[in-house]
């Protein structure tokens, strides 16, 4: 027995004086540890030594600080906030801290909050340059920009024209809607920059500069800055500016290659929105809603803090960009080649469910909408407040005919071009086709190819047959042309007459194949006909091979293929139609 206790005691010998040499640990020891245990990637053991720092030293802000520094630095701002205001508490109201703190809110999207600490900072540092750009951006950030811009020219006026303060006072007079000024402090704060071979600042300002431009319709200079900033740094913003231009020109190949050139960059789920919205222009429903959804699914909103947006603006795009997205799924499910009854009830069901879940966007979207037009109207920003009061009330036309007549009187009157785009959205609203015909002939035929589909997609269904249909063919193929995409979610077929070519054809087979293209949204007529833009030849000998080829008027083969057509009949020709359809629409 003596033995054993003589054995307990020799084990606990060591323990006890470790426990004794680690009470007699000095503070700095301890954050000394804390910070080698950082280096080695041990943040477990790095969080236990600050913590017991604190419940040593409680009076002390140190272990706080560094505990809020560490937390911040993994993008756990919740928790770096409160280790920061803990510190505050303590004692440590300087100005690193505090701007810490204001920080932490930014990217918690509390910008009230981030707002007031920077307010206080600047009480006690009046000449902190970098708290003066950071109240004036967020400032930017909800609206009020008069009190932006009064804090950054009283800033210019007191260190001079530094580059992060003119950036940001452009911004401002961007968010104004006043193009001379924006201008002006923008290229400001490019000279400021390329002064001090700040290339990575420059590449930014010209970036915001191709904004600007852009939201002015200048598009051969916003093209021209987006080159310019990439050619300063190769940064994700500048080619999600580029993609944006070369999407309003309806060029898809070379619009994905910018937004992927920036997805292989980006930190931020920009990237992943922009190629949502570029696949929904284009038809490629299924990979816009994936993308989409996953940004709605992400909790990570931290990137905000950075951004032209706030939470809840960026909520409102993605609802409305999923409203659109399954309302062409339904249109797709309700238009497709089916086998049989079974098959058929499956995609009438499948186009509910998906038109229910638009209906829902569409809801968010709205209320969204309506929630930030209140914020800009508090601010005073109304050309905003009515666009999103207009956009929220869509579903009531005078209301939002009301709303759109307000934003269009301000809009118009510093940019004329501008009346193009409200005609368009009357013409959507009131069903008008001489609106939308108005507004067709009024688009840029180069640059605003985007807003043209728009139109036609809008109008095509206005017109109907009869006299009207050379009319409504020249139509489609305009749109075809421009987008080939746009056709299928919006119910529109190419007008096709159909030959039927080969002793492979029996009665049944023809007309269930011109039934599946006519449900798909295509006007058909069986032989040679004049005055249809499109023909399709269908050429079969029997057995599961067809041949078909679509020629546009001029005998030039649009798309053509040779499918084998395994099953029976009915399988046969839904399959061929399903097959033509994919490639007759499909955008590469």
């Amino acid at each position: 027995m003596k033995g054993v206790l003589t054995l307990c005691a020799a084990l606990l010998i060591p323990a006890v004086l470790h426990a004794q040499a680690a009470q007699g640990e000095t503070l700095e020891n301890l954050t000394s540890r804390a910070q080698d245990a950082i280096t080695s990637n041990a943040y477990e053991s790095a969080v236990k030594i600050l913590t017991e720092a604190k419940t040593r030293f409680p009076s002390s802000p140190r272990a706080s600080l560094a505990l809020g520094d560490l937390y911040y630095d993994k993008e756990l701002y919740t928790l770096a906030l409160g280790e920061y205001r803990e510190a505050e508490k303590k004692g440590a109201t300087d100005i690193a801290t505090l701007t810490q703190i204001s920080r932490c809110f930014g990217k918690l999207n509390l910008e009230q909050s981030s707002i007031e600490y920077l307010t206080r900072i600047l009480q006690q540092y009046p000449d902190s340059t970098d708290t003066m750009d950071d109240l004036g951006w967020m400032y930017f950030k909800t609206h009020q920009l008069e009190k932006g811009e009064k804090i950054l020219l009283k800033g210019i006026a007191k260190v001079g024209l530094q580059k992060g303060l003119t950036m940001t006072l452009g911004t401002i007079y961007s968010g104004m809607n006043r193009y001379d000024k924006s201008r002006e402090y923008y290229q400001k704060s490019v000279d400021d920059a390329l002064r001090v071979n700040d290339r990575n600042f420059a590449s930014i300002a010209y970036y915001n500069l191709s904004l600007l431009e852009h939201s002015f319709f200048h598009f051969n200079s916003a093209l021209r800055y987006t080159d310019e900033s990439i050619a300063m740094e190769d940064r994700p913003s500048g080619h999600l500016a580029r993609g944006e231009l070369l999407q309003s020109r309806m060029d898809f190949g070379s619009a994905q290659q910018e937004y992927q050139d920036a997805y292989s960059k980006d930190t931020t789920p920009l990237s992943k929105v922009n190629l949502a919205i570029l696949f929904q222009k284009f038809g490629r429903l299924d990979l816009s809603r994936r993308y989409a959804e996953e940004v709605l699914g992400s909790k990570d909103h931290a990137w905000l803090v950075y951004y032209g947006t706030d939470l809840t603006r960026h909520l409102k795009d993605l609802h409305e960009l999923l409203g659109i997205v399954y309302a062409g799924l339904a249109v797709r499910e309700v238009s497709r080649p089916t086998t049989g009854i079974i098959d058929r009830l499956s995609a009438l069901t499948a186009s509910v469910r998906n038109r229910i879940l638009s209906w829902f966007h569409d809801q968010r979207f709205r209320a969204y909408s309506l929630q930030v037009g209140t914020q800009y109207l508090d601010q005073g920003s109304y050309e905003d407040a009515w666009w999103e009061y207009y956009k929220g009330n869509e579903s009531y036309p005078e209301v939002a005919l009301k709303y759109l007549g307000m934003a269009r009187e301000l809009e118009t009157a510093r940019s004329p071009h501008a009346a193009a785009y409200y005609t368009l959205e009357e013409g959507k609203l009131e069903h008008s086709a001489a609106r939308l015909e108005q507004s067709l002939a009024a688009f840029d035929p180069f640059w605003e190819k985007e807003p043209a589909a728009e139109a036609l997609a809008a109008l095509i269904p206005l017109i109907k047959g009869g006299a009207a249909q050379g009319h409504r063919h020249d139509l489609i193929v305009q749109l075809y042309r421009i987008n080939p995409g746009a056709l299928p979610p919006a119910g529109i077929g190419l007008p096709l007459s159909v030959s039927f070519q080969g002793a492979g054809w029996k009665g049944r087979e023809k007309a269930r194949v011109l039934r599946f293209l006519r449900r798909a949204g295509s006007e058909c007529v069986e032989g040679r006909v004049e005055g249809f833009p499109y023909s399709l030849r269908l050429l079969s000998a029997g057995g599961t091979l067809v041949r078909w080829t679509v020629l546009d008027a001029s005998g030039n083969v649009v798309k053509e293929g040779n499918p084998a057509l395994p099953g029976g009949p009915r399988q046969r020709s839904a399959a061929l139609v399903r097959i033509i359809l994919e490639e007759l629409y499909s955008v590469h």
